[in-house]
């Protein structure tokens, strides 16, 4: 695929999209070309946040899926007619597990002292579009208030030490770099776990986690310009330094471990 500033114009950079180009090039690539199958998971997650962000749109996007007999042909044939019928109206299907699942996560979360932070922002699923210099980036933001961008999340654990390992391999202090950068405001993360008890915590980013993301947005961005310019889309790994072996080391608390024992 031929990259160029026109492409752009298309399909500007967004946080999805720049995680892929830290990666290398061609996962950029990759990541514009592929067909994305949804996960359980992925319908789960998008399915609590429409309830809880937009739920007047809840008809307009998603219909919840009668009981089929797929055992049986008469069965199969009218789970297809609902398929067709589901893409005639542009409306995504829900099999009902996955609708009760997400209902009783919302249904707990309105409970908790949590859910203030939804009711307090007066802005939902905000697009943003802004140039880092000559480049295009856009994005949502699931909620504004007058001091924060809010972000809802739902995980497998809550847990503080599962969060903060989590949201950095899911380089989710870019994210919250780049949202800072769209409007100056802090960024607080809402997160729902989605098993029982299906609790709920808040987390706001340091400074110095802020920082750490603005450095990633800053050097993905030259780096991109570069590769733009140079026409190198087509790279892999090598992109971001040489294509010699590279020396396997223990990870850092292997070594630590190793350390202590002697």
């Amino acid at each position: 695929m031929n990259i160029t500033r026109e492409t752009l114009l298309e399909r500007p950079l967004s946080f999805s999209s720049i995680k892929q180009f830290i990666r290398s090039p061609q996962h950029y690539v990759q990541y514009l070309t592929q067909e994305r199958k949804q996960t359980d998971a992925m319908l789960l997650g998008s399915v609590v946040h429409n309830l809880i962000l937009q739920p007047e749109q809840f008809n307009d996007k998603f219909a919840v899926e009668p009981e089929f007999n797929k055992r049986t042909n008469q069965g199969k044939e009218d789970y297809q007619k609902f398929l067709d019928t589901m893409t005639e109206k542009n409306l995504q299907a829900i099999p009902p597990n996955i609708f009760i699942k997400a209902k009783e996560m919302v249904t707990q979360f309105m409970h908790s002292p949590n859910y203030k932070y939804i009711t307090d922002t007066d802005i939902r699923e905000q697009r943003f579009d802004k140039n880092y210099e000559s480049l295009p980036v856009c994005g949502y933001i699931d909620a504004m208030s007058s001091e924060y961008n809010v972000e809802l999340k739902t995980v497998s654990s809550a847990d503080y030490s599962d969060i903060q390992r989590d949201f950095y391999n899911l380089r989710y202090h870019l994210q919250a770099a780049i949202y800072n950068w769209v409007n100056d405001k802090k960024v607080m993360y809402v997160v729902m776990e989605t098993s029982f008890p299906y609790l709920s915590r808040v987390f706001i980013p340091s400074d110095a986690y802020i920082d750490e993301g603005r450095k990633l947005f800053q050097k993905a961005m030259t780096d991109f310009s570069y590769c733009l310019d140079m026409g190198l889309f087509d790279s892999g790994y090598e992109f971001y330094g040489g294509s010699d072996p590279m020396t396997l080391d223990l990870p850092g608390w292997a070594k630590k471990g190793t350390s202590d024992d002697e």
